[in-house]
């Protein structure tokens, strides 16, 4: 036997497990579609929706998959992984989807023109293809692993992100509140002067600041109290007084 020889019946072995294993997770794949569809039949309308768009989108992403396999010249490069993987998917979908099954039909004849291999019966060695079902699988859950801690840990960033937002939002807010100066200081008359550059005649502009230090308080403040009703009845005496004189005056 040559070393050709050889190398020949490696790669015949080794496809030989590998579809056995893909035919095997793609049995188990296809229980789980089927749990699926009874999981969405018992469901509540709302849920039951949910679950059918899951569903699709996963069906969607299977035949997106098993599209080249149609091509003769996906064949001609395929690898023995590749075909590994499209007899899986075919195989985990063949029950639910026609274009599935097509794909599962086109993958049999390929594979026993090609390589002489039957999918259904590969004739491989099952202590091999124990061992690399158990390998497959055990890979399949660590990727499973990896995705479940990337998911969380972009929740995480999210969750970070958005405090991060309000802290900053609470940090300008105060910075704004501790800014203002009081209406009674030489920054806010400050503030006042340099808003009234450059308005109107400099007296009317200089009247407007006297005026506005020795009020003290804002305008608002000011009209918000209202007088008392002893001070209004002696504004209203002294009213009086004064027309009286007045009306005297002209009397005389």
């Amino acid at each position: 036997m040559s070393e050709a020889d050889g190398i020949d019946e490696a790669v015949d072995g080794a496809l030989r497990t590998g579809l056995m294993v893909a035919s095997r997770i793609g049995e188990q794949l296809a229980r789980m579609r089927a749990e699926d569809q009874r999981t969405i039949a018992a469901a509540e309308e709302h849920r039951a929706r949910q679950l059918q768009e899951r569903f699709d989108a996963q069906r969607a992403a299977a035949r997106a998959q098993l599209a080249p396999v149609a091509r003769e010249d996906w064949w001609d490069k395929a690898t023995p992984a590749m075909i590994e993987r499209a007899h899986e998917t075919a195989t985990a979908w063949k029950t639910y989807d026609p274009i599935a099954a097509q794909a599962a039909e086109t993958i049999g004849d390929q594979v026993q023109s090609r390589y002489g291999i039957d999918v259904n019966n590969t004739g491989a060695d099952e202590r091999s293809v124990s061992e690399a079902l158990a390998r497959a699988q055990q890979a399949r859950s660590e990727a499973e692993k990896e995705r479940t801690k990337a998911s969380t840990a972009r929740t995480d960033e999210v969750i970070a992100g958005s405090a991060m937002v309000g802290a900053n939002r609470e940090d300008q807010a105060a910075g704004q509140t501790q800014a203002e100066p009081a209406y009674d200081s030489p920054e806010r008359r400050q503030q006042l002067a340099e808003s009234l550059e450059g308005k109107g005649d400099r007296e009317a502009v200089n009247a407007r600041l006297l005026a506005d230090k020795h009020q003290g308080t804002p305008a608002t403040a000011a009209v918000a109290h209202k007088p008392s009703l002893a001070t209004t009845s002696k504004m209203a005496k002294q009213v009086s007084k004064g027309k009286t004189l007045e009306r005297g005056g002209l009397e005389r």
